[in-house]
């Protein structure tokens, strides 16, 4: 049951994280994602085996609640059912891309997500957290093309996609958590 121990380490990041996340968020959106990844991550700490990244989904709500639970229910599958977790992060990006019609260089989690699973294909965690952590730290210098942040000043330019820095975080969960890809 590795899924209710990542679920609950999520949590506990999160929660510490949660302050920061908002502080990200407010530069360039509502500033709720904090908040709002901890809603999520608080009933799926408590859902049982199989439920979580549903739980996350309807209860951080709206359209990220929906996106993040796909990178969710890739985690959830590999350390419960062992599927490949480099393939599922993958089609997790792809139908994140599709869903929210964005691509790497538009200023979102899939900027940190993409170049995370392309590296996570060779089983190395510390490869992906590194490609994703590069993705994430080139948002700050995007302009956003979807989303909240596309209507803020400059599309966002000079900060960090706070959806990015959520990414980075599950990578380095995993990786705490000694799940191997």
């Amino acid at each position: 049951m590795q899924a209710d121990l990542f679920f609950k380490r999520l949590l506990a990041r999160f929660e510490g994280e949660k302050a920061r996340l908002d502080a990200l968020d407010a530069a360039v959106g509502d500033g709720d994602h904090g908040t709002t990844m901890l809603r999520g991550l608080t009933r799926a700490a408590q859902a049982e085996a199989g439920r979580r990244a549903k739980a996350f989904m309807r209860a951080s709500g709206g359209a990220s609640g929906t996106l993040f639970g796909l990178i969710l229910i890739a985690i959830e599958a590999h350390l419960d059912e062992g599927a490949p977790l480099g393939a599922g992060l993958a089609t997790a990006c792809e139908r994140i891309c599709d869903l929210g019609e964005v691509k790497v260089g538009d200023k979102s989690m899939v900027d940190a997500l993409a170049p995370g699973a392309e590296a996570l294909e060779g089983g190395d965690l510390d490869a992906a957290i590194a490609a994703a952590e590069a993705g994430r730290d080139s948002t700050k210098d995007l302009r956003a093309r979807r989303g909240r942040s596309q209507y803020v000043e400059d599309g966002g330019r000079g900060h960090i996609d706070p959806g990015s820095v959520s990414v980075v975080m599950f990578l380095e969960t995993l990786r705490d958590l000694g799940a191997a890809s």
